[in-house]
C-alpha cells in the first residue's frame, strides 16, 4: 500500500471528526453540530496537517517500508519454495533413474550368476561323465588284465597237468581201460580247476 493511499482514506476521516460537535464547543453555547466555524476549521487543519507530516515521517515511512521489505521477503520465501520443490522434483527423477539403473544391474547380474551356474553344471557333469568313462576303461583294463592271468594261470597248470600226465603215461604202458580212466580223470580235474577258478 503506497503512502498516498493511506493519505486518501485517512484525509476523509479526518474531515469529519474536526468539523463534528466537540463537547467542549457544545458546552459553550455554540449552535448545532451543523453549524461552520472557521477558527475552529483552521486549527484543526493545522493540527491535522501537523499530525499528517508527523506521522508521514515517522510512522507511514517506516511501515511502508516494513510492508514493502515483508511483501519481498514472502516474494522471496514463494521463489524458494518453488526452487525446492523444481529441486526435489529433479532428485526424484534421478532417484527413480537410479533405481530403475540398479534394477536392471540387479537382472543382468542374477542372468550372469544363473548363466555362470548352468556352465558349472554342464562342467561337473562332463568331467563326472569323463571319470565315469575313465573308470570303466580301467575297470575293463583290470577285467582283461585278470582275465589274461586267469587264462595263463590255466594254461600253467594244463601244461604242468599234461606234463605230469605225460610223465605218467611214460612210466608205464597203459592199457586201453586205464588209458581211459587217466583222460576221464583228467578232465574232472580239468573241470574242477575251472569251477574253482570261477
Amino acid at each position: 500500500m503506497s503512502r498516498w493511499n493511506s493519505f486518501g482514506l485517512i484525509l476523509p476521516l479526518v474531515l469529519v471528526i474536526t468539523t463534528s460537535t466537540t463537547p467542549a464547543w457544545a458546552a459553550s453555547g455554540g449552535g448545532g453540530p451543523l453549524d461552520w466555524r472557521a477558527d475552529l476549521a483552521i486549527f484543526s487543519a493545522v493540527v491535522f496537517l501537523l499530525l499528517l507530516a508527523i506521522l508521514w515521517k515517522f510512522a507511514w515511512g517506516p511501515i511502508s517500508q516494513a510492508l514493502d521489505r515483508r511483501e519481498q521477503n514472502i516474494a522471496d520465501n514463494i521463489a524458494r519454495a518453488e526452487e525446492a520443490a523444481e529441486e526435489a522434483h529433479k532428485l526424484t527423477s534421478q532417484y527413480e533413474a537410479k533405481l530403475a539403473s540398479a534394477a536392471e544391474e540387479v537382472r543382468a547380474m542374477i542372468e550372469e550368476a544363473r548363466r555362470d551356474a548352468e556352465h558349472t553344471k554342464q562342467q561337473i557333469v562332463s568331467e563326472a561323465q569323463e571319470a565315469a568313462a575313465a573308470e570303466t576303461v580301467r575297470a575293463t583294463r583290470e577285467i582283461e588284465t585278470a582275465k589274461v592271468a586267469a587264462l595263463k594261470e590255466l594254461a600253467d597248470r594244463t601244461t604242468d597237468f599234461s606234463l605230469g600226465l605225460a610223465g605218467q603215461v611214460l612210466q608205464r604202458e597203459l592199457s586201453p581201460k586205464e588209458h581211459a580212466q587217466l583222460i576221464e580223470r583228467a578232465t574232472s580235474d580239468f573241470l574242477q580247476l575251472d569251477a574253482s577258478q570261477n
